[in-house]
């Protein structure tokens, strides 16, 4: 798995349009690193959108609340491995 994706790649790779991409981050859900000015999105991403579409198919509800919900859930994983 390479460790960036611009937005057509992460597209082809998880089944979506560009524009779903594009819609993700324009609504803050997916904030990419620019590299010598181009947006790319990293692994650890794509991995977390991979699972919102997987949520969003399996309790049919649109991308973006199941997006919220891997979020939520990956930052609250992220603050108690801390503690």
């Amino acid at each position: 798995m390479a460790d960036y994706y611009n937005s057509q790649q992460l597209a082809q790779m998880l089944g979506l349009a560009e524009a779903t991409i594009v819609e993700l981050q324009r609504d803050g859900f997916l904030q990419p690193t620019l590299k010598n000015g181009r947006s790319f999105f990293s692994s650890q991403q794509a991995y977390r959108l991979r699972v919102a579409i997987r949520w969003a198919n399996a309790h049919k509800i649109n991308l973006p609340e199941a997006f919220a919900r891997v979020e939520e859930r990956w930052l609250a994983q992220t603050s108690a491995e801390k503690v």
